[in-house]
């Protein structure tokens, strides 16, 4: 680019750029901009003529950036950086920081940092609030659309504008209590569990999920997964496995059942077993699935943001449930 081409850039054609690329969306960049949507498709359309480039192609996520994109936002990023610091140096005072953050995490993921994370939060950052809930139908959308801003799942698959980072892996365990017609039995074929009563916990596979290609290879060999009863309620959970149902849940919740059994009166003797085999040999990560922690694009250099990740992945990897990445 010579210089005269340099000269018709300015810093408003680059924030635009970079906050598109992070919206994956020219309306959203607009509202986030203060900005009207034609004046930000104009900007676009003369970044489009500058680099010789689409810059975006539309996708079901939204607009997804061109190789050119990518390269571009990696050069360009950095310059709005250094001229972000020029203006307002970089620092966080944890003490004082008065700021709510939404997290989407399940019961089973949020066992494992839950209390070292709150223990951090009193006495680091005491003014900071949290508003925690388990992921619905809408997976990765609250993300997009700035109603979330961090994330715990199991899945890796995202679109451009949603940063993840993996964390480590997780297992399952099945529970079963006295009531059940197999506690006798120190671990179970897919047939025999799937001849009884079967509850769910926090297991919803869906197309993106690490379990969903093992679930079609059990389809295939005539093993159809119809849980009886599918639950986020822990409570709900120790009923059914009280009444004979065998539960189906991440170790870290199979633990704290244990826990909560032993202090529970009026309850049966309850213990865990192993998933079959004949699922571990099918699954590609031999029952041990990947978890990631995702957030957008737009909070990727706050430093609040990227301190408050950075506790859940530390203290994650340090729960006696996770596995770390090797």
């Amino acid at each position: 680019m010579h210089l005269d081409e340099i000269l018709k850039l300015d810093i408003k054609l680059l924030v635009a750029f970079v906050t598109i690329m992070e919206e994956g969306s020219v309306s959203r960049a607009a509202e986030r901009l203060g900005v009207t949507q034609p004046a930000l498709s104009k900007s676009l359309q003369r970044l489009r003529e500058l680099f010789k480039d689409s810059l975006f192609t539309r996708q079901a996520y939204g607009l997804s950036p061109t190789a050119r994109a990518s390269e571009l936002h990696d050069l360009i990023q950095p310059i709005l950086n250094s001229l972000s610091e020029l203006m307002n140096p970089n620092s966080l005072d944890l003490t004082n920081l008065d700021r709510r953050f939404k997290l989407r995490v399940d019961e089973g993921d949020l066992e494992n940092f839950i209390e070292p994370l709150l223990a951090s939060l009193q006495y680091q950052a005491p003014c900071m609030r949290l508003a925690i809930s388990s992921w619905g139908d809408s997976h990765l959308d609250e993300l997009i659309s700035g109603n979330v801003d961090l994330g715990i799942m199991r899945i890796n698959d995202t679109p451009g504008n949603v940063r993840s980072k993996l964390i480590g892996y997780m297992e399952a365990c099945i529970i079963l209590s006295e009531a059940h017609p197999l506690y006798h039995k120190e671990e179970l074929t897919v047939t025999e569990l799937l001849s009884h009563k079967v509850v769910t916990h926090h297991l919803r596979p869906n197309r993106r999920s690490s379990f969903s290609k093992t679930e079609q290879k059990l389809k295939q060999q005539g093993h159809i997964i119809q849980p009886n009863l599918e639950t986020d309620s822990l409570m709900v959970a120790m009923q059914a496995v009280k009444r004979g149902m065998a539960l189906v849940t991440s170790r870290s919740i199979g633990d704290l059942f244990l826990q909560v059994m032993c202090e529970k009166a009026h309850f049966y003797p309850v213990k865990l077993l192993p998933i079959p085999k004949e699922v571990l040999d099918l699954d590609e990560y031999n029952g041990r699935h990947p978890i990631h922690i995702f957030w957008h694009e737009r909070f990727n250099n706050d430093l609040a943001h990227r301190w408050l990740r950075e506790q859940i992945i530390y203290f994650m990897r340090e729960s006696p449930w996770m596995h770390p990445p090797t």
